[in-house]
């Protein structure tokens, strides 16, 4: 019975105009704000999986410390990890903290001494070169990142003066050679492509006139199959290895990723207040409605309807208006999402300017993932903040006193 009384109150013709307008005006509300709410969520989670994929492309899931890893016992034990399925590569490497110029114009970075076939299988510099080309048996000189070149004002096949120093036995020895650039990478993060070089670890041995017995290498890539695996690896790897030490990407950037989730949390606090507000509409044309229908409801509580019932019938007004804006909601938001890239060449043409500079964002294409999680999440919010809303009228409606009605409209 309340549902068909709910039913009948808001569909009824003797409706009066504006409160029809203003029920159609709070479902666009809540349609356009669960719909934006969805839409901005989706384009995060994109975003999120972009820097994600591109950090662990261009960091390790893992890195191994220790002594001599190049040695043959620790390359016999990285290679058991691969037998093992525990890892799918590895890629062991120096970093200096060193000084490049060119023309008296110079610039620190991190000079990273590698295996180019190992590295390659680990990371993505090989497939982000954007001039020149990568290590060959043939071609061995530096890669650098397309920040620094443009810092420098260099290209292909100028000649970079390197200085670096190293600690062999206590002392302190300098390094100060000249490598040609061959190659200039973009990976679509400013820090890295500012911040390291790339040399082959072998030609650095015979430019610094040291042996590998000198210059022993501490550091190893590792690549997991799941990078989700790898605080289970790193836990796993130091309880059974003494000697060394495991550190996982989680440790590295844990606050990155945790700025990324809380700016999500706010994000999604700011535009829920849309649906808020949306909602408060629900609020004003539910009162409406009973001062519009103040008659109807004195004549169902002199026939025995008890408060409520009362209430019942106006919140499921309430709950109707919102199920409809919620339903609607969810789908444009769909929508909007699987198109945001024609969404947002549309807003592009009718500004006429660029909303999302690929020289800037370093992406061709718009990012979004939508998530299940996300929209139940949305949805249940939404749901308990009309809920609440609607409480209010109806309690109210409950409260009106027969007598004193018939009073006024008889």
């Amino acid at each position: 019975m309340q549902f068909f009384l709910a039913h009948r109150f808001i569909f009824s013709k003797d409706n009066i105009g504006y409160l029809n307008t203003l029920s159609r005006i709070s479902i666009l509300g809540i349609i356009l704000g669960i719909a934006i709410l969805i839409t901005v969520m989706s384009v995060m989670n994109g975003f999120e999986r972009e820097i994600k994929s591109r950090i662990l492309g261009f960091t390790s899931h893992a890195t191994i410390f220790g002594s001599n890893m190049n040695s043959s016992e620790s390359i016999k034990l990285l290679d058991d990890l691969i037998t093992s399925e525990r890892i799918e590569a590895y890629s062991y490497y120096t970093e200096n903290e060193s000084l490049i110029s060119f023309n008296n114009i110079s610039t620190g970075i991190y000079l990273r001494s590698i295996n180019p076939l190992l590295e390659a299988k680990v990371s993505i510099i090989d497939e982000n070169i954007i001039q020149g080309e990568y290590f060959s048996p043939d071609n061995d000189g530096v890669i650098i990142g397309i920040g620094t070149a443009n810092k420098l004002g260099v290209t292909i096949g100028d000649d970079l003066s390197v200085f670096t120093r190293f600690i062999i036995n206590n002392q302190s020895i300098d390094f100060n050679e000249s490598f040609k650039i061959i190659g200039i990478y973009d990976i679509g993060l400013y820090e890295y492509n500012n911040a390291y070089a790339y040399v082959n670890f072998d030609a650095f041995l015979s430019n610094s006139k040291l042996s590998s017995s000198d210059l022993p290498i501490s550091l190893v890539r590792i690549q997991l199959s799941n990078p989700l695996d790898a605080d289970e690896f790193t836990r796993a790897f130091n309880n059974k290895h003494a000697t060394m030490y495991a550190k996982d990407w989680t440790q590295s950037y844990q606050s990155l990723f945790l700025a990324i989730n809380n700016e999500k949390r706010v994000m999604f606090i700011i535009l829920i207040l849309v649906i808020v507000i949306a909602a408060f509409n629900i609020v004003s044309s539910l009162l409406i409605s009973i001062k519009n229908k103040e008659k109807e409801i004195a004549i169902l509580m002199s026939l025995g309807a008890s408060k409520n019932q009362i209430v019942g019938i106006f919140l499921i007004q309430g709950i109707i208006f919102g199920t409809i804006g919620i339903i609607f909601g969810v789908l444009l938001g769909l929508l909007l999402s699987s198109n945001i890239n024609e969404v947002i060449l549309f807003l592009e043409y009718i500004f006429n300017r660029t909303l999302m500079p690929p020289e800037i964002y370093h992406l061709s294409t718009i990012p979004s993932i939508v998530e299940i999680k996300d929209i139940q999440y949305i949805v249940l919010t939404s749901f308990i903040l009309i809920f609440l809303m609607s409480l209010f009228p109806a309690r109210k409606a409950a409260s009106l006193r027969p007598v004193t009605i018939f009073k006024e409209k008889f």
